[in-house]
Parts: structure tokens; sequence; C-alpha cells
């Protein structure tokens, strides 16, 4: 009877533990990430190139083209956006984002349009899979940016961003996404080894020395 009532009140204490890291592993998977480029300064038309400077998401391009960090105030949100190109502002390059784990709640800005209109392209893969075109449409007002909605996507392992047709280009600025939350067999899981855990410790409080 005596171990019968430990083991219950060992789970019960698993669950109570198993349900505040549930919280902390929650608020952690709800607070987004947001890629603005601020913390580079003031770097001119022609900053740093981006590739593996922030966790979670590698950029890259094709060609000569680089993702370039440049300084235009009042184009983007803040002083710095991203410009795919040939080195200097000649942002028509194709830009490409791959996610270390699969993402949520995906967004970006277009900056610095000059026509409005479908003026650029995103493909969108999940899981790793191609799942659809987008297209990215601008209201041709350099000051003012639009945003690129991509959240109805889940579990979006890459985008690629190409086709720009706009004059000058486009930069692009705050990408916006959080980690995929845990499936609800990760969690289970989660409660059976920490319910399994406290009985374990307290069996052993209760051998005799």
């Amino acid at each position: 009877m005596n171990t019968i009532n430990s083991f219950k009140r060992a789970v019960a204490t698993g669950f109570i533990s198993a349900g505040f890291a549930m919280g902390a592993a929650s608020v952690a998977s709800a607070a987004p990430t947001v890629i603005g480029f601020e913390e580079f300064g003031n770097v001119g038309i022609s900053g740093p190139t981006v590739t593996t400077e922030y966790p979670g998401v590698v950029f890259s391009s094709t060609g000569v083209n680089v993702n370039i960090v440049s300084s235009q105030p009042g184009i983007g949100d803040g002083l710095n956006f991203l410009c795919t190109g040939s080195p200097g502002i000649n942002c028509v390059g194709e830009t490409i984002l791959n996610f270390t784990d699969p993402v949520s709640g995906l967004s970006f800005l277009a900056v610095g349009s000059n026509n409005s209109g479908v003026q650029a392209l995103v493909d969108v893969f999940v899981n790793g899979a191609f799942a659809a075109t987008n297209n990215i449409v601008v209201g041709g007002l350099f000051n003012t940016p639009d945003l690129v909605d991509l959240s109805a996507f889940n579990s979006v392992t890459s985008i690629r961003i190409h086709d720009i047709t706009d004059g000058g280009g486009l930069g692009w600025d705050n990408f916006t996404f959080t980690t995929a939350v845990p499936e609800p067999e990760t969690y289970a899981m989660l409660l059976l080894g920490l319910g399994l855990l406290g009985f374990a410790a307290q069996r052993r409080k209760e051998m005799p020395v």
C-alpha cells in the first residue's frame, strides 16, 4: 500500500513539474524571432554579407549575388535592410532562407518599391517539400514598406524570393517567425518521463540506509 501511495505521489509531482516545464517551453516557442539587421549600425549602401549570423536561419543566394546589409533611413523599418544583388544598391537577386527547425508565423517586409502590383515571387517549402508560390504585391511607395505575410503556412523549412521585376529592385526587412510548437505526443512522453523520474527519486528516498 505504501508503495502504491508513493507511486501516486511521485507521479503527481512529476505531472506538476511537467506542467511547469511545458509552460516554459510554450512561452519560449511563442516568442517570435525578428531579424531587422539593425545591430550592424550605419553601413552605407554596401555593408556586410549575411549568411549564418542569425541563429536558426541561413541566408544564401545564387551566382554573383550576395545578401548585403544596406543603410538607407526611411526605406525599411529602421536604418538597415537586406539587399540581394551585386555589391551596391542593385537588389534584384534571389534570396534564400533555410531554417534550422521548421517555423510558423513567417512574415517579412518588402522595402523600396518603385512600381505597384506583383513585383516578385516567393516559393514556400513545408517540411522540406515545395508547397506554393506566392505573389509579392507592393504599393509602389518608395518609403512605405509592404508586408509579405506567409503565416498561413506551418512547418516552413525554407523560402526562395525570386523574379524581382521592380525597376529599382526590392529590399527585405524584419523577417519574423516562431519555432514550431512540439506535437502532443512529445508532451505525453515528457509527462511520462517526468512521472517515472519522480517515482524513482521517491523510491530512493524510502530505501533503508
